[in-house]
């Protein structure tokens, strides 16, 4: 059975939830982000990419929770794949989503599994409109950004909005691809053989 990708395998099989307040932990309405927040924040290319290294870690490390804070509106919420058990959505802030990734790592820790995560963007569709973008953001999720294959696939749909200084992420949906749910041709690289995750 195929496994879920990091911003998914570590939420699905815990207890379904909604977490919709937190403590003040970005700059209040008015103020200027930091300098490196600006620079995440630069363009939609930084953004993403900016998302992506946040996530990604090896065995000895874990996701840079900080970084990724700041990509985030304050309200911005993280809406993992729907467990096929619920009639519900899980939605998540960011600190949500670290407190739930943490307890599934500690739980992987103690059944001697692997917990490096390394996810890539391989291809991207974008629609924008004034102040606010609409990104399908195709990835790979690999134990090290060695392996041949990805042990998933899926598509991130992110909703940007720019209020004069800087992109911030607004939400984060997604699904994995699976046997009876495929990536689309039109969001896949032209190079991307049908086969590719076939063994």
């Amino acid at each position: 059975m195929k496994k879920l990708s990091f911003l998914g395998v570590l939420l699905v099989a815990l207890p379904l939830g909604a977490q919709t307040s937190r403590p003040q932990t970005r700059p209040p309405a008015g103020a200027r982000p930091s300098v490196a927040s600006d620079a995440d924040g630069a363009s939609v290319d930084a953004i993403l990419a900016a998302l992506y290294a946040s996530v990604s870690h090896d065995e000895a490390s874990q996701p840079n929770w900080e970084r990724m804070r700041n990509l985030f509106l304050q309200v911005g919420m993280l809406i993992p794949p729907k467990n096929p058990r619920s009639d519900l959505f899980t939605v998540l802030d960011v600190d949500g989503f670290e407190q739930r990734v943490k307890e599934s790592v500690a739980g992987a820790k103690q059944k001697g599994e692997t917990t490096s995560f390394f996810e890539k963007e391989i291809s991207r569709r974008t629609d924008c409109f004034g102040n606010v973008c609409q990104v399908f953001s195709t990835y790979e999720s690999r134990r090290a950004p060695s392996d041949e294959k990805p042990f998933v696939r899926g598509i991130n749909s992110i909703q940007l909005v720019n209020d004069g200084h800087r992109w911030w992420i607004a939400s984060c949906a997604w699904d994995t691809e699976r046997a009876d749910n495929p990536i689309p041709p039109q969001y896949l690289p032209n190079t991307m053989p049908s086969e590719y995750l076939k063994k």
